[in-house]
């Protein structure tokens, strides 16, 4: 006798799930082919037992068919390409935190770099803070609206004062706060398109010429490799430069920790790994961290040679505007 739908579906699933009990495949048939079995999860339940044979007159079709033919399931994994950054003299800073920002260091930052012939700038995450966007309680009233007109005139100044040739930023842990809002509100459009709509097209990124990547992914500046810091769970006990070289194992750059430090060791090749952590733009203080957080501003130059040899400057700026 020909099998009705229900039954050939209820048969596939049983095939691929003979030790599953009743009830957990009936669950599975409901969430997967509801409308089938008119979303009543009794009525899967009456023909899994039947079709298992536990119910009188039903049909037993156990022990089960080797399931043959059977393909493999697509994987959902996601790649990311490092992204790197082209030879010449780069203009490394991060954590701004746009509206939460600090002029005295950004302008003495921008005047330093003007008496330095830089090819592009890179942002390394988290100058935009999104705090209307964050789970976290506001130490402001919500007004994303001014977040993101604060952020564009962020940008436009800080172009208009250097005119890089080249413009990449790489989002953080704050930005990321938009997407994820996204996807936990509106889960059917998704981080993907919160992204895109709400971070790309909105700050205008393309008419500024900004190159915006993946926020976990992974910035080549020639043989260093750069991150913001939120893609990595390591400890910094000592300094944050100390705790990513023993995450890395090799040279690498960090921001995320609002400190500038460096680590420096060589291994049994005698070859000298150095690590960095730059210092951030923003507040000192903040509300939710106010003392004793050991933060302070800075940025970083890096250079990079078209053999993928690098240079990394380090730069502290005192809370007098200095910068050494």
């Amino acid at each position: 006798m020909a099998l009705s739908k229900k039954g050939k579906i209820v048969r596939e699933t049983l095939e691929r799930f003979p030790d599953v009990s009743s009830l957990a495949v009936s669950r599975y048939l409901i969430n997967e082919y509801g409308e089938v079995f008119n979303h009543d999860i009794q009525q899967a339940r009456e023909l899994v037992r039947y079709h298992r044979g536990l119910k009188k007159g039903g049909h037993n079709f156990t022990p089960l068919p080797v399931r043959h033919n059977i393909k493999p399931p697509q994987t959902q994994r996601t790649l990311r390409t490092p992204y790197d950054l082209s030879p010449g003299l780069w203009l490394t800073f991060a954590d701004v935190h746009v509206p939460f920002h600090e002029m005295k260091p950004i302008e003495a930052m921008i005047k330093h770099a003007q008496t330095w012939k830089i090819d592009g700038i890179f942002i390394d995450g988290d100058f935009q803070d999104c705090e209307a966007a964050s789970f976290w309680m506001p130490t402001k009233k919500r007004n994303f609206d001014l977040e993101i007109e604060a952020t564009i005139d962020m940008f436009d100044f800080i172009n208009a004062e250097l005119k890089p040739k080249k413009r990449v930023y790489k989002p953080g842990n704050h930005e990321d706060r938009l997407p994820r809002l996204f996807a936990n509100k509106m889960p059917e459009i998704g981080m993907s398109m919160g992204g895109i709509v709400a971070q790309t097209e909105v700050l205008g990124f393309e008419s500024r010429q900004i190159e915006y990547l993946d926020s976990l992914q992974v910035v080549m500046a020639g043989k260093l490799p750069i991150f913001h810091g939120h893609e990595l769970r390591y400890s910094s006990v000592v300094n944050p430069a100390r705790g990513l070289f023993l995450k890395l194992k090799s040279w690498g750059m960090t921001a995320h920790s609002h400190r500038s430090s460096e680590h420096t060791e060589t291994n049994l090749a005698g070859t000298v790994l150095t690590t960095w952590s730059i210092g951030c733009l923003c507040n000192l203080s903040p509300d939710y961290f106010p003392y004793a957080n050991n933060w302070n501003w800075g940025f970083a130059l890096v250079n990079v040679e078209k053999d993928g040899n690098f240079e990394v400057v380090n730069k502290r700026i005192l809370p007098n505007g200095q910068v050494v």
